[in-house]
């Protein structure tokens, strides 16, 4: 019994540090081909000096491998993908444009997906987090769009252009994840 209640003890803080998540569908287009996209946007707290939160948007691009011919995920995959600044993001809601132009990793997801994925720690990492936090306020406030460019490493290949439409459910649904994350 004192080995179970040790243990407890020691796992609550790992199992209190809870990421919320919303997931939100959207299409992409890249070249002719048009296919359903997911969006799913995270934020987590910082737990004490061991554990540091995140705010977060993924791009997960369904049946990946039927891109392949065009695409090239290769040069995103893994944590120290660098295949450069070929992200753009674009958020056009309440009467104004947010852009960011950025660096993403990917890795293969649940099922056939390939999830291309844009952080900022929620420290140690100050300018990411308000840049981040800047491009995604919008999307909390009311109906809104975004737009994800995904630049491609092939030369002369086409990128994926995802588009998400927020509703104003969907952005009260977002301001409720995405709060404790969003620099002020």
């Amino acid at each position: 019994m004192r080995i179970l209640l040790l243990l407890l003890a020691l796992t609550a803080p790992a199992m209190a540090q809870r990421a919320e998540t919303l997931t939100l569908p959207g299409e992409a287009r890249t070249g002719t081909d048009q296919r359903q996209v997911r969006f799913t946007f995270l934020c987590s707290a910082n737990a004490g000096p061991q554990v540091t939160g995140v705010l977060a948007v993924d791009l997960a691009v369904s049946r990946h491998d039927t891109l392949r011919p065009v695409f090239n995920f290769d040069a995103y995959e893994g944590p120290d993908a660098n295949a450069g600044r070929r992200t753009g993001l674009e958020v056009a809601g309440q009467g104004a444009a947010v852009r960011m132009q950025s660096m993403v990793s990917g890795s293969i997801g649940e099922g056939d997906a390939f999830v291309f994925n844009l952080a900022a720690a929620r420290r140690r990492d100050a300018a990411r987090l308000a840049e981040l936090s800047r491009l995604l306020t919008p999307l909390t406030q009311g109906a809104a769009q975004l737009e994800w460019t995904q630049g491609n490493t092939r030369p002369g290949g086409p990128a994926i252009t995802a588009r998400l439409a927020v509703s104003a459910a969907d952005a009260a649904r977002l301001r409720t994840v995405l709060e404790p994350c969003l620099a002020p």
